[in-house]
């Protein structure tokens, strides 16, 4: 390994956070306080990807021989065996590191067509993450709750914090399709991002094609040839596919009735959610409930 300002600090720690798909990811808040350190970096490289989230404080980032500095709702990002350090520039910093598995990353997702390792494919230079206000408050909103279940530890907590990370990624790669890609299906995949945060954000009602094409900034033709050449299928075919995705949910949670579970999915009626459900699952909201007829293998899956 060639000697950069992390890996010539001497105090490099390497170790393997013994991660599976059991246990897709730990979690390490600090709070630090400058007059307990030294000036000198504290450092470390590990197998697994890692984000570093300000939460309040500043602090001076450093991956190999390139720093960056930070302040709250900033993030930074290491890669494999990618030696990392921090030092406190603040009073007081506090952060949340969330440490992921790169073999496990990314199953636990409704959007498995989203290419969530597209943050790790930057180069050092592009690791630190910096939002526009309101998307760092929301995404320091995320850690918060992240936290919140970490403490609390209510049943099904791990569950809960593991889609939140995934929403701060989805935050993440966002940052990156905003930076007008080079290669034309990166431009239209960043063409049609706003349609695909409309969706995430609205799983139970029906979107407007003109509604969709408008956060988009295009004609309601353009939007739909480009969403066409992206997804491989209809805007409207793949917003039902996520809303029939999130009917699922609901109905493996077992804790609605399915009418209920209707009107909460937008259908206008229980007849036409049967229909729509049939059609997307090849068996009735009642048959998936009992597993008579559930497809494992059906490329509706969530």
């Amino acid at each position: 390994m060639t000697e950069t300002l992390v890996t010539s600090l001497g105090n490099l720690r390497r170790f393997d956070h013994k991660l599976d798909s059991m246990t897709p990811f730990t979690l390490y808040e600090g709070i630090r306080k400058k007059e307990f350190y030294t000036d000198k970096p504290v450092g470390d490289i590990h197998l697994d990807p890692q984000l570093f989230i300000i939460l309040s404080g500043e602090t001076e980032f450093f991956l190999d021989d390139i720093s960056f500095t930070g302040t709250a709702g900033d993030i930074f990002i290491s890669n494999f065996w990618e030696p990392h350090a921090f030092r406190i520039s603040s009073p007081q910093l506090h952060f949340l590191s969330i440490t992921f598995s790169m073999f496990s990353f990314g199953n636990a997702t409704p959007f498995a067509d989203f290419d969530w390792y597209s943050f790790m494919k930057k180069p050092p230079s592009r690791r630190k993450i910096s939002f526009a206000e309101k998307e760092k408050k929301e995404v320091l909103l995320l850690v918060e709750k992240i936290i919140e279940l970490e403490n609390n530890k209510p049943s099904g907590y791990r569950s809960m914090q593991y889609f939140l990370i995934h929403e701060i990624i989805f935050y993440i790669n966002s940052v990156y399709l905003s930076d007008a890609p080079a290669t034309g299906e990166e431009r239209n995949q960043a063409r049609i991002f706003p349609a695909l945060e409309l969706i995430r954000r609205n799983p139970n009602c029906e979107i407007p094609l003109d509604e969709a094409a408008k956060v988009c900034s295009m004609s309601r033709s353009t939007f739909c040839q480009k969403f066409k050449e992206t997804m491989n299928e209809s805007f409207s075919h793949f917003a039902m596919k996520k809303r029939i995705g999130y009917s699922c949910m609901l109905l493996h949670l077992n804790q609605l009735t399915i009418k209920e579970i209707s009107d909460q999915c937008g259908f206008k009626n229980i007849t036409h959610f049967y229909h729509v459900f049939k059609k997307f699952r090849q068996c009735t909201p009642q048959e998936f409930i009992t597993g008579n007829h559930f497809d494992p293998h059906s490329d509706e899956e969530m």
